[in-house]
């Protein structure tokens, strides 16, 4: 007899965890196919309102968000099924054996976790809403909350299913559960299809990592030939005067990351210089044409040349310049 009740104590651990860790994986998964869909129609029907808000996970295109809710779904994915096999499969009682009951602890983890999950999907909705009144309408608003109406709709008809099987003992198609899952499944495929489309593939964001070093190490240079400038009161004649000095070299690097090159230094006049850099891909889709973004981070394709105008310090400065 006591050995039956610590068989079924460890029997309602084993799926008070499984249960715990099937929603834990639900939200991953509903986030990350939310975050995809809303990124995708960001970037393909863009509002150039939308840097206004500042809601970036909203409104604005990020490719690294993709990425991030990609890998989310491809390692989520498969376990939450997984989890979802095993959690059936412990309640199949054999043949003429005693059905096995849900633990009361996993009853309220299931509703207590279906209301967290309702709470999200109702505060994203919301905030599509907000979005809609600050001026935010047609297509984007339509499309988003679509978005929302279908994840909302398949997890809790799924738990529906799950709850009248499980808890109430109830005959449950199972033709109704495979729509539902297969529904769910095709969501997420398509979800990893799009973000590929749309965040592109892993060896383009590897060329997208190249093209921001470039501009890091552009930044950082022309910001040391201007101090270089300001407290020398003459521009380096070329990039060595400032790389093989510890004052001036902010360990950027000097040579582009992928093709070893020099980045080219032109000097035009007495303040004037010119710092070209060769990208690789165009980032021009990923940015608002309102506010404010560094040199060199907002970029097309191909060579980049910028031009600066330097300040000589005054007390540095030749008297005859330095006299006001």
């Amino acid at each position: 007899m006591d050995e039956l009740k610590t068989s079924e104590v460890k029997s309602n651990m084993v799926g008070i965890f499984i249960n715990f860790l099937s929603f834990l994986l639900l939200g991953i998964i509903a986030t990350a196919v939310g975050i995809i869909f809303f990124q995708v129609i960001n970037k393909y029907l863009p509002d150039v309102l939308s840097a206004t808000y500042r809601n970036y996970q909203f409104s604005s295109f990020s490719a690294s968000a993709i990425r991030y809710a990609i890998a989310s779904l491809i390692v989520g994915f498969p376990v939450y099924l997984w989890a979802a096999w095993f959690w059936f499969k412990s309640f199949a009682s054999p043949a003429g054996g005693p059905e096995k009951s849900e633990s009361r602890l996993s009853k309220w983890l299931t509703y207590i976790i279906l209301l967290i999950a309702g709470g999200t999907i109702i505060g994203d909705l919301i905030t599509i809403i907000y979005n809609f009144l600050q001026g935010e309408y047609g297509a984007r608003f339509l499309l988003k909350a679509l978005v929302i109406f279908v994840i909302a709709g398949l997890v809790f008809s799924f738990y529906f299913l799950e709850r009248k099987k499980i808890q109430y003992k109830k005959e449950t198609s199972s033709g109704l559960f495979w729509l539902v899952g297969s529904a769910a499944g095709f969501l997420v495929i398509l979800a990893i299809v799009l973000g590929f489309i749309a965040g592109g593939t892993p060896y383009q964001a590897r060329l997208r990592n190249f093209d921001l070093q470039r501009a890091n190490d552009l930044q950082m240079i022309s910001s040391a030939v201007s101090n270089f400038a300001f407290e020398n009161s003459r521009l380096p004649k070329d990039l060595s005067e400032i790389r093989d000095n510890p004052r001036y070299n902010y360990g950027a690097g000097y040579a582009d990351p992928e093709t070893k090159k020099d980045y080219e230094y032109n000097v035009i006049s007495e303040n004037e210089f010119e710092l070209c850099g060769n990208f690789v891909l165009s980032n021009l889709d990923e940015f608002q044409n309102v506010g404010y973004y560094g040199k060199w981070q907002k970029h097309d394709k191909g060579q980049l040349c910028e031009k600066q105008i330097v300040t000589f310090g005054k007390q540095n400065m030749p008297l005859e310049k330095a006299a006001p």
